[in-house]
C-alpha cells in the first residue's frame, strides 16, 4: 500500500540523491520528496530547505539518514503537529561522541589547509563495512558523491552540524512513531547510543542490522526498504 502522506528524505554528510536511489527503486511511494541538503552551507539553510518542501497543515513522513536524521529531528520539533512518522537511519539522538568531535575538528583543519582528499581510503573505510569496500554498488557511489560534491560541501556539512545537541527529549515529545535503523558495526553512530536513546522515546522502535557499516541505504537496501515501507504505509 502506498503512503498516504508525502515522504521526505534527508541525506547525510557529503551525500546527494544517489544515497537513496537504490532505496527509492525498492519503494512504492505516492509522494516522494527530497531535501537537497548538499546545497546548504549552514544548519539554518538546511532547515529552510526542509520547510520549503512541506505545505501548510499537511502531514508528512520523515526519513533521515545520518546528518539528515539530525536535521529531520530538528525539523520535526518545529512542526510536530505535521509529522506522521519519523524514520532515523544511522543517527544517534545523543549527539556526537567526544572522539567523533575531535576527529571532525581535525578534518576541518585538514580541509582548510587543502590536505584532505574526499576519496581518501582511510576516511571512507570508517563508513563502509569491510566486506563492501570493493563493491562498486557501495564504495563506487560513495566515492562518486564525494568527488562530485567536493571539499567545500564536506567542510560546510561538518561545521554546520558539529557539535549536535541531544534530540532524545525532542523526539519523545512528538506524537508520532519513531523508527530507528542502526548498524551493529557502525563506526559513526554507535549502536549502544541509539539503544539508550530509543529506550527514552515512548513510541520508538529499533531495528538492528548486521553486515553493514554506516552506509546502510547502500549496504542493506532491501532490509531498509521493508522497514520503511511498513512505517510510511501504516
Amino acid at each position: 500500500m502506498a503512503a498516504q502522506h508525502p515522504v521526505l528524505f534527508f541525506p547525510g554528510t557529503l551525500c546527494d540523491e544517489r544515497i537513496f536511489l537504490p532505496l527509492w527503486k525498492s519503494l512504492s511511494l505516492a509522494q516522494r520528496r527530497y531535501v537537497p541538503l548538499q546545497w546548504a552551507a549552514t544548519k539554518d539553510d538546511m532547515l529552510a530547505l526542509s520547510r520549503d518542501r512541506v505545505l501548510p497543515n499537511e502531514k508528512v513522513h520523515l526519513v533521515g539518514y545520518s546528518m539528515g536524521g539530525y536535521i529531520a529531528a530538528l525539523f520535526a520539533s518545529m512542526v510536530p503537529q505535521q509529522i506522521a512518522s519519523i524514520t532515523l537511519i544511522g543517527y544517534s539522538p545523543l549527539g556526537l561522541s567526544a572522539d567523533e568531535i575531535t576527529k571532525r575538528k581535525q578534518l576541518v583543519t585538514m580541509l582548510r589547509k587543502g590536505q584532505f582528499k574526499t576519496d581518501n581510503h582511510a576516511y571512507l573505510s570508517r563508513f563502509v563495512h569491510p566486506s563492501r569496500m570493493n563493491d562498486e554498488s557501495v564504495i563506487g557511489v560513495v566515492k562518486a558523491m564525494a568527488n562530485d560534491l567536493g571539499k567545500n560541501t564536506l567542510l560546510n556539512h561538518t561545521q554546520a552540524t558539529t557539535p549536535r545537541e541531544d534530540t532524545t527529549a525532542v523526539l519523545a515529545k512528538i506524537n508520532a512513531p519513531v523508527t530507528f535503523i542502526a548498524a551493529q558495526q557502525d563506526n559513526i553512530a554507535p549502536l549502544n547510543d541509539i539503544q539508550r536513546s530509543a529506550k527514552q522515546i515512548p513510541r520508538a522502535t529499533l531495528h538492528e542490522l548486521e553486515n553493514t557499516g554506516h552506509m546502510i541505504p547502500l549496504e542493506q537496501t532491501a532490509q531498509l526498504a521493508t522497514i520503511i515501507d511498513k512505517q510510511v504505509s501504516d
